[in-house]
């Protein structure tokens, strides 16, 4: 450990690379959290999916040995990738953490003063609470830390604590409850009085989630795909050495005379969770995040002693998972929309007409210049990429701008139909395209006084014959390209081509024969 200061530099450098990359884990990272906020706060166009509909809203907000733990977790790519991406899967793990510190605290102040170990208990309640309204997985990691935590006040025969505990989270839950009520407008609360219906996040997720035909629409997962796949690919050997723990515990669970609760806790709440998601069909790596906590605190006295190649094991796992998805993964996608952001999102334009007088070329303009009150929309289509997040096109909601873009995702889609969508789209020149000022928007006119132009945003790794077929009416010119981009369900594409597939592209669908 002589090198660890430096290493926590490195660490804190690698950790700050992944807050402002702009990889892109998954659409809840954005679909959970900043685009209900921004289109909330700054009353900007945004998507409002599933999760936030008024009718079932789902609130998803969102020494030696303790150096190695340090270490070792500041190294972790779980820390480093996921908790620096606004999961609420990343809030609950923090939250977690929590509930196991205050559940330490407890066990070590049951023979100290009531009044601090109400105090605790308190919090500890308060904090189950609000993880258990972050997300729905939460209370499968939580169980044991609730019912130990019982079961050590009722050791210490201090009902005081138990009643505080039951109360912070009661309390809590009903502040979540009426917050909850007044966001989504369901319940209206005057001179204390109430009207309306109370909204119950935590019991339209439950339904939702129980529902085999909801969870089918974003993937069904065999039973075990936490264990094989999950677990290693957030863990790495981390988890190995929690098998190795439960293995050297089981071995010597008759010698052991004072084992902690809080440490019995951890290994519950990692084992709970595990087989508890195992349980629902739609599986995700992050959805394991929060056992990490638990998996650190079941492992940390291993972690001093633990053989040199557990180390480089570490290091070379957490560093290809840092690269993958915390630098590579989806990482085109942001840029992209800021990029039709800078150019077609505008709120006054100077144009001019391009041969035919059909077609106009338009830049942003300077001041309140309004020569032409025209409007120009830009279309834009995402295929074999994430959801594009709406509030990066700082868009306002019904706003008066001359230039405006509309994101339509297509996701799960064949080609035929993307082919079909291309066909009927507005096809500009493909001779003027090519010609175009860089950053202008070439459109063309689809009725008095409003223009029209088609984007297409793809990764290089797809073949591009697959929607734009040779004998088809249209074209592409691209616009924009940013790299590194990767997706990995086209990972052999990308292994054969690393240099030429790991873009992703921004067309504009023309017409060939002008």
């Amino acid at each position: 450990m002589r090198y660890r200061k430096l290493w926590y530099i490195i660490l804190l450098a690698a950790r700050i690379l992944a807050a402002v990359s702009p990889a892109y884990i998954h659409p809840d990272e954005y679909f959970q959290g900043p685009e209900i906020a921004a289109g909330d706060i700054f009353q900007i166009d945004a998507l409002r999916t599933w999760e936030f509909t008024p009718t079932s809203p789902v609130r998803l907000y969102p020494k030696a040995q303790l150096q190695a733990t340090r270490l070792l977790l500041a190294s972790s790519s779980c820390l480093i990738v996921f908790h620096t991406h606004t999961f609420a899967n990343s809030f609950a793990s923090i939250t977690l953490a929590i509930c196991f510190d205050l559940l330490s605290a407890i066990e070590a102040k049951t023979q100290t003063a009531a009044c601090k170990l109400a105090c605790v208990s308190w919090w500890l309640g308060v904090a189950l609470a609000l993880g258990t309204f972050t997300h729905v997985s939460f209370p499968m990691f939580a169980l044991p830390v609730g019912l130990i935590a019982l079961l050590l006040l009722a050791r210490a025969k201090s009902y005081k604590g138990a009643v505080c505990l039951a109360a912070g989270g009661l309390l809590a839950a009903i502040a979540i409850v009426i917050a909850d009520s007044v966001y989504f407008q369901t319940a209206k609360f005057v001179n204390g009085k109430v009207s309306g219906t109370l909204t119950l996040t935590v019991l339209n997720n439950v339904l939702y989630n129980s529902d085999r035909g909801n969870l089918a629409t974003h993937g069904i997962h065999p039973w075990y795909n936490h264990l094989v796949v999950s677990t290693p690919v957030l863990f790495g050997p981390l988890a190995v050495l929690a098998i190795a723990r439960l293995w050297s515990f089981i071995k010597t669970l008759r010698s052991q005379t004072d084992v902690k609760c809080t440490l019995i806790a951890a290994g519950l709440s990692a084992g709970s969770g595990l087989v508890l998601l195992s349980m629902v069909p739609h599986q995700e790596p992050r959805f394991l995040v929060p056992m990490m906590a638990p998996l650190v605190i079941c492992t940390w006295r291993f972690h001093r002693v633990v053989p040199a190649y557990f180390w480089k094991l570490w290091v070379l796992f957490n560093a290809a998972i840092f690269v993958g998805y915390g630098v590579l993964h989806q990482a085109g996608v942001t840029p992209a929309v800021d990029f039709v952001s800078q150019t077609s999102v505008l709120p006054r334009i100077t144009c001019h007409f391009g041969t035919g007088n059909d077609h106009i070329e338009c830049m942003a303009a300077n001041g309140n210049y309004t020569e032409h009150r025209l409007q120009v929309t830009s279309k834009v289509f995402a295929f074999a990429a994430f959801m594009a997040p709406r509030h990066l096109l700082a868009q306002p909601t019904h706003s008066e701008w001359q230039a405006q873009a509309e994101i339509h995702d297509l996701i799960s889609v064949e080609d035929s139909s993307v082919q079909e969508k291309l066909s009927q789209s507005v096809h500009v020149s493909c001779k003027q395209a090519q010609t175009a000022a860089s950053g202008s928007i070439l459109a063309k006119q689809t009725t008095s006084g409003h223009f029209e132009r088609t984007l297409l945003v793809v990764p290089s790794s797809l073949d591009i014959r697959r929607i734009v077929p040779a004998d088809s009416n249209y074209s592409v010119v691209e616009l924009y390209s940013y790299a590194p981009h990767v997706n990995f369900d086209h990972i052999g594409e990308i292994l054969l081509h690393p240099i030429q597939r790991t873009k992703l592209r921004v067309l504009v669908i023309c017409d060939p024969s002008r």
